[in-house]
């Protein structure tokens, strides 16, 4: 199968800022080209030229990085306008079998739907409008653009809030898919040790002092527990100040920073710990939530990220808005049970499974519209 892969932003900004790198090999969307390129097919990505590392480097599949241009209306960090995308279509069209494509609002997405509408699967991960601008542009779009030019696309959600956003707009939506996880699948069940874990960059997005907070209150409800360890796995501006709060609960024991680690390290991390917590303040799909799963770790979340209604559907943990200390001490009393579940899902959402269920979806939806 031959496979076009558009995905013009590869990375998070900070504020606008688009983050120079070394590698784009570390980016969720090259994880998944590469999982095309392991099952035999022959996958192109594409991306925007000002995610292009700093140093070249050789990759195992075509990746084009295409100039963008009016940046002060077309921000690459938000709407990246690409315009040798509809070339590079162009010139394929006859010879390719699928373009997956990421978001609905998106110029190369809306491309993509002109030149191989039926050829076309948009990967939809937002699910609510763009609050740029008051929303406005975002509604236009999806209210006229995609409703007009767009609606012979196949859409995959990667969550229910998205699924249940886009059916407003869209009339061919499939059922969720969200990101796949790089990890090998344990074949025989851990042992969990006396720890959480947490994972997350230290910015107030992410709300880490809030689980600070409450695991806090949970050692000291629940001293039977007194030997957990909560770890922190990541970095950031609030590092400092989560270090001196930490300091003057008298915690050092027992809360402990991790900075940012290696995969391998924080797989580890994840597998040994009782579960994982999460008290985030924004987020859309939360790569850390199936990170978790997959190693067979069940979570604690408010539902704040999408990934949230998944657990609590698949019993992958506890999901529900201001948890506190009694509900760590119910993941410890049932995490046998929160774990097994774990591992059943687990096998859904690893990478190579999600390139193939996506395959899987758009060749269901192409034959029944044939």
């Amino acid at each position: 199968m031959k496979i076009i892969v558009i995905n013009p932003i590869l990375f998070t900004h900070e504020k606008g800022v688009i983050p120079h790198v070394t590698t784009i090999k570390e980016t969720m969307i090259y994880d998944l080209c590469l999982a095309y390129h392991r099952a035999g097919h022959a996958v192109s990505l594409i991306a925007a030229a000002d995610y292009a590392p700093e140093r070249k480097e050789t990759y195992d599949f075509e990746v084009v990085f295409l100039k963008s241009i009016g940046r002060k209306i077309f921000q690459p960090s938000v709407l990246p306008f690409l315009p040798g995308v509809w070339r590079y279509l162009q010139q394929r069209k006859g010879d390719v079998d699928m373009v997956l494509a990421s978001e609905t609002f998106s110029i190369p997405s809306l491309f993509a739907s002109l030149i191989v509408p039926r050829k076309t699967v948009i990967w939809q991960e937002l699910g609510a409008h763009n609050r740029k601008m008051k929303t406005w542009p975002s509604r236009i779009w999806y209210n006229i653009i995609a409703r007009c030019f767009m609606r012979k696309a196949w859409i995959i959600p990667r969550s229910y809030v998205s699924q249940r956003f886009i059916r407003r707009y869209m009339p061919r939506v499939g059922d969720p898919i969200g990101h796949g996880v790089v990890v090998t699948l344990e074949k025989e069940m851990s042992n969990k040790k006396s720890q959480f874990l947490t994972v997350g960059r230290l910015f107030w997005e992410k709300n880490v002092i809030s689980v600070i907070r409450k695991f806090d209150a949970f050692l000291s409800k629940y001293p039977r527990y007194r030997d957990y360890i909560l770890y922190i796995a990541g970095d950031g501006v609030l590092r400092e100040e989560y270090d001196r709060q930490i300091k003057e609960m008298g915690r050092e024991r027992q809360i402990v920073l991790l900075g940012k680690l290696p995969h391998k390290e924080l797989f580890r991390y994840y597998r040994d710990s009782k579960a994982s917590l999460f008290d985030s303040l924004r987020e859309l799909n939360m790569l850390a939530i199936m990170e978790s799963v997959a190693m067979t770790t069940p979570v604690v979340t408010n539902r704040v990220p999408f990934d949230s209604e998944i657990v609590e559907k698949r019993k992958l943990g506890i999901a529900k808005n201001d948890w506190n200390e009694d509900d760590i001490a119910r993941m410890i009393e049932r995490n046998d049970e929160y774990v097994e579940n774990c591992r059943e899902y687990a096998s859904l959402i690893t990478v190579d499974a999600v390139a193939r269920r996506i395959i899987d979806s758009f060749e269901k939806a192409s034959k029944y519209n044939s």
